[in-house]
C-alpha cells in the first residue's frame, strides 16, 4: 500500500510544477463552498479548523476534539495535518482518552472552472497507524486513501432561487498497511443553500439582515467494505454554518443510518478560519508564488 502512496505523490507533485496558476481554492468565480464539517474540505487552501464530535454508540459514547492545519505549497497544491484527541466512555466504566493517529492529506486542484462554478481535486490522505492510542480506539494499522473531490454551484442554472444551491463530494478507497485492516470505499456528498449567495448575486432584499449569513447543509458520508464481509455506515447530518469576516461556524447533528455509523443522535460542532482571507500576505500565502 505504500506504493499506492508514492504514485499519488507523484502525480501530485507533477502537477505543482506543470500546470498553471489558479484563482481561490474552495471557489469557483462567483461561488464560495462553504467548509464541510462531517466531510473532508474539497481544495487546498490556509486554513485552521477545530472540530468537536460526540456519537452514542453501543454500550456509551464516543466523542474526539480536533484540530486540522492546512498548507498551500503553491497556488494549487497544499498539505494539512489532523492530529485528534479521543473519549471513549462505557456505561459502569470509567472514561478512556487518548490520542488518535496522526493523519496527513495532500492535494491539488487541476480544474477551476469559474464560469460553470466547478472545481475538481484530487489527493490522498494517509493515516499513521500506531502514532495514537490504541486503548482510545485508534487502529495500530495505517491506511491510505487516495480520494477525488468535487464542487458545483447552481448559479449557470435558470432558475434565480435555485442558483444559491451548490453540491460537493468527494469518493475514495481506503486501503489499509496490511490484511487485518480491511479495505473499503469511502465517500460522501453535501447539499448546501446559500443564502449570502442568494443576497449578493440574485435579490439582495430577498432575506432579512439576521439570516444573511446562513448556509443550511445536509451532509451524507458512507463507507462499506470492498471485498471482505462486514457491515456499511451511512451517517446523515443536517445542520447550519454562519458565516463570517474570514471565518465560518457550523453545527450538525449526526443521525446515523445504519447501525455500524453509530446508535443515536450525534452532534459536531466546527470553528473554520481562513487564513488565507485574514492574513492573505503572510502564513496565508502559497510558500512558493508561481508567475
Amino acid at each position: 500500500m505504500l506504493r499506492v502512496g508514492s504514485l499519488c505523490c507523484c502525480a501530485l507533485l507533477y502537477g505543482v510544477f506543470v500546470a498553471g496558476p489558479a484563482g481561490a481554492y474552495t471557489a469557483a468565480g462567483d461561488r464560495d463552498f462553504v467548509a464541510t464539517v462531517l466531510l473532508p474540505q474539497i481544495g487546498p487552501a490556509d486554513e485552521l479548523y477545530l472540530t468537536g464530535v460526540t456519537q452514542p454508540v453501543d454500550g456509551g459514547r464516543t466523542s474526539n476534539a480536533s484540530v486540522t492545519y492546512d498548507k498551500l505549497l503553491t497556488d494549487r497544491f497544499g498539505i494539512g495535518v489532523t492530529a485528534a484527541y479521543g473519549f471513549q466512555q462505557t456505561s459502569g466504566q470509567d472514561t478512556v482518552t487518548g490520542w488518535q493517529n496522526l493523519t496527513m492529506i495532500m492535494q491539488y486542484t487541476p480544474i477551476i472552472d469559474a464560469e460553470d462554478e466547478l472545481l475538481v481535486s484530487v489527493g490522498f490522505e494517509r493515516e499513521f497507524g500506531g502514532t495514537g492510542a490504541v486503548h482510545a480506539g485508534a487502529d495500530p494499522i495505517g491506511a491510505t486513501t487516495p480520494l477525488v473531490y468535487f464542487g458545483k454551484g447552481f448559479g449557470d442554472i435558470a432558475a434565480d432561487y435555485l442558483k444559491p444551491f451548490a453540491i460537493v463530494g468527494n469518493a475514495g478507497a481506503e486501503l489499509g498497511d496490511t490484511g487485518a485492516r480491511p479495505n473499503q470505499w469511502t465517500g460522501g456528498l453535501a447539499l448546501e443553500y446559500s443564502l449570502p449567495y442568494l443576497t449578493s448575486k440574485v435579490d439582495g432584499t430577498a432575506v432579512p439582515d439576521s439570516l444573511r449569513n446562513l448556509i443550511p447543509m445536509i451532509e451524507f458520508s458512507a463507507s462499506t467494505p470492498i471485498s471482505s464481509p462486514g457491515q456499511t455506515s451511512l451517517l446523515v447530518a443536517p445542520g447550519l454554518t454562519l458565516a463570517g469576516y474570514g471565518w465560518e461556524l457550523g453545527l450538525e447533528a449526526q443521525i446515523p443510518a445504519s447501525r455500524a455509523a453509530g446508535q443515536g443522535l450525534g452532534a459536531a460542532l466546527q470553528l473554520h478560519i481562513a487564513l488565507d482571507y485574514l492574513l492573505p500576505d503572510s502564513i496565508g500565502a502559497p510558500l512558493i508564488t508561481r508567475r
